[in-house]
């Protein structure tokens, strides 16, 4: 489903073969964990607000650290799971909890309060395990995230009217393949994710995760095939038909770690109801990057308040935030 003014941007990219089956494979382990959730009330600094800690056990037996935040009033409302940037933790994220959601945060294994459930490579997080899709951390993380899901919703049980992914960057990502495999979300929220469109991305970004992968593949010049193969199953091209939540997409066009050329290519491969925003810059220092606010203003209002009926139509599917 091309996006109009988009069409120019839709490489031709196959997914693996064995894409569906390896990650049928993957949900199906991960299902077979038990999450054991061990909660630790904390402070959280704001009236009316629940804080606690949560630990849980993720694929492979890793603990993962996160943390559910809730208005302290027994009622059902919508919850949001996120996830964090890349070489990042998270935020707890009040504001979100003032507005009246449940927020559910964790930290991907290798990260944060999470560093110790894997040893992370001394060439970087992502190619720890880029041997085989089996072994890669990355498939470790989209679990994470997935279990994440399974988790604040037992703990909040019937209090949740809805669930939204969000993610930015590294955490859009995560976000991204996590709704691909999952039918929970009702929206799926992402800023600038990462991940999409490989080939792209490796010849265009100047710093964070592709550089990586880049100076590991210039380093090791005879492992650039099972590299690329290896993440042939996380680029999420391939993941964006299969999510059936509608997306609300946020694209920075000057962009040195996530180039913009595979966020509208990621646009184009969309098969659900999408909008997209176009902002002029995004993992930068630019002033200008406050204009992000007007986009997280926007999709909480969407899961607050639902919908709009034209979500996804016509003119209000793509539309540049601007000052």
């Amino acid at each position: 489903m091309a996006i109009a003014g988009l069409e120019r941007f839709r490489p031709n990219v196959e997914r693996p073969e064995d894409f569906h089956r390896f990650w049928a494979l993957t949900v199906a382990e991960l299902q077979r964990v038990a999450p054991d959730p061990e909660l630790e009330e904390d402070a959280v600094g704001a009236p009316g607000l629940t804080l606690q800690r949560v630990r849980y056990r993720s694929l492979g037996g890793a603990e993962i650290h996160g943390y559910l935040l809730c208005p302290k009033t027994v009622q059902p409302r919508p919850l949001v799971v996120h996830a964090h940037g890349y070489n990042d933790r998270y935020e707890v994220m009040v504001d979100w909890a003032q507005r009246g959601f449940s927020v559910f945060g964790f930290d991907a294994r290798g990260f944060g309060r999470s560093a110790q459930s894997v040893e992370v490579s001394e060439h970087g997080y992502v190619v720890t395990g880029v041997e085989s899709p089996q072994t890669s951390i990355l498939r470790g993380a989209v679990a994470d995230y997935l279990q994440a899901v399974r988790v604040a919703r037992a703990l909040l049980a019937d209090q949740v009217t809805s669930v939204g992914y969000y993610g930015f960057s590294f955490g859009g990502g995560l976000a991204l393949m996590a709704a691909g495999l999952s039918r929970d979300p009702d929206l799926v929220v992402v800023g600038q994710p990462t991940f999409g469109w490989n080939e792209e991305r490796f010849r265009l970004a100047l710093a964070g995760s592709a550089l990586h992968i880049k100076e590991y593949v210039d380093r090791f010049p005879w492992r650039r095939d099972t590299v690329n193969s290896t993440l042939d199953f996380f680029d999420t091209l391939h993941f964006a038909p299969l999510i059936h939540a509608p997306v609300f997409l946020g694209i920075g066009l000057d962009d040195d770690v996530v180039p913009s050329r595979t966020l509208l290519a990621l646009a184009n491969y969309l098969n659900t109801r999408v909008e997209v925003r176009i902002l002029p810059v995004s993992h930068s220092a630019d002033p200008r990057e406050s204009l992000w606010q007007k986009f997280k203003e926007e999709w909480l209002g969407c899961l607050a308040d639902g919908l709009p009926d034209e979500f996804g139509s016509g003119t209000r599917q793509l539309r540049a935030l601007a000052q």
